[in-house]
This record gives structure tokens, C-alpha cells and sequence, in this order.
């Protein structure tokens, strides 16, 4: 399995987890096209890596975790910032661990960009929470 693949399993698999699923909150990948009629609020998860030129061999895998936040217009930055929050717990400052329970992946500290209203849909307004990883 690539470092890439393996970091994305790692990811996504804590989205499954009570810490994040017991705030009924749902999490798409990237490139999956949410109806905001079907959910008013959501994340979708993407893994981006670092430089291109890395030494990849022998440093791993380096990038960023970003976690796009999707919340109804009305709402303001206020929910946002509570998805955050509860990002901020299962994500920043962490080792995390494989299915075999190794750790493999470790994550920086976070930062949180406010798009605006998302240009596809004018009822969901956009946040991006950013957090580095390093996969060995």
C-alpha cells in the first residue's frame, strides 16, 4: 500500500470513530459531490502532500490534512469554528495509529481559513481547517 493511500486510510478512519460520529456530523472525500439538500452541514477530507521533491524514501510523507467545513449561509463563522473545535480534538497535535495499531502518522498544529460563501451552493458557507502531517 502507497504512504499515500495508507495516510488517507488513517484519516478517514477516524471520521468513523465516536469522537467525530457522535456529533452527527458526515464526512465525504474530496472529490465526492455533496447535496446540501440532502446535508446542511459536512466536511469533506482531503489529504494534499508537500513538496514534490522530497526525499521520499527515507523522510516519508509530508503535508497537509485540510478538512473543507460546510455549514448552512445563515449560520455565520460561529458553527464553523465549533466544527473546528471538535477537529482540533481528533486531529491536531497526534500520532496516529494504523488498523494494526502502529503509529505511523503525526500530525502539527492546526490553522483555519474562511472561504465564504461556497461558490457551487449559496446556502452553504465554506471554512478550510489545515493541520500538517509527516508519515513515516
Amino acid at each position: 500500500m502507497s504512504k499515500y493511500t495508507e495516510t488517507l486510510n488513517v484519516v478517514e478512519r477516524l471520521f468513523g470513530e465516536s469522537a467525530w460520529t457522535q456529533h452527527s456530523i458526515v464526512a465525504y472525500p474530496s472529490n465526492y459531490p455533496a447535496d446540501s439538500s440532502v446535508n446542511s452541514e459536512f466536511v469533506k477530507i482531503e489529504i494534499v502532500p508537500g513538496s514534490p521533491f522530497t526525499n521520499y524514501g527515507k523522510t516519508g510523507l509530508k503535508g497537509q490534512i485540510i478538512i473543507q467545513i460546510y455549514t448552512p449561509t445563515d449560520n455565520g463563522v460561529k458553527r464553523s469554528y465549533e466544527i473546528a473545535d471538535i477537529l482540533d480534538f481528533i486531529l491536531q497535535r497526534k500520532e496516529l495509529e494504523d488498523e494494526t495499531g502502529r503509529k505511523v502518522l503525526t500530525t502539527g498544529t492546526s490553522a483555519m481559513s474562511q472561504e465564504g460563501v461556497d461558490q457551487d451552493d449559496q446556502y452553504l458557507f465554506r471554512a478550510d481547517y489545515v493541520v500538517s502531517f509527516t508519515k513515516y
